[in-house]
């Protein structure tokens, strides 16, 4: 049994584990290594996705100002969740 499968350290999660020099020498669990590396990139972003939003959604995403503006619908800019609150443009 290899040493990644025996213990639950360290080179357990490790994307340098099949090929690291240091996990062929050492003989008990690893806690700390400057070379560990367990990044996972982030799943990839659909493509296709439906644009058009519900009435729902856009309403959820209107708070604040874009609620009840008159340039809501034709609106190019960033509307973050909880909503915006100053904008130049609001009518």
């Amino acid at each position: 049994m290899s040493k990644i499968k025996e213990y639950q350290d360290l080179c357990s999660t490790c994307n340098h584990a099949l090929t690291c020099v240091r996990l062929k020498s050492i003989k008990r669990p690893v806690w700390f290594c400057e070379e560990f590396d367990d990044y996972t990139p982030p799943p990839p972003k659909e493509v296709g996705k439906d644009i058009v939003q519900s009435e729902e959604e856009k309403y959820d995403r209107s708070m604040g100002l874009c609620y009840n503006c008159a340039k809501r619908d034709t609106c190019t800019f960033v509307k973050p969740n909880g909503g915006v609150w100053h904008c130049e443009e609001y009518c």
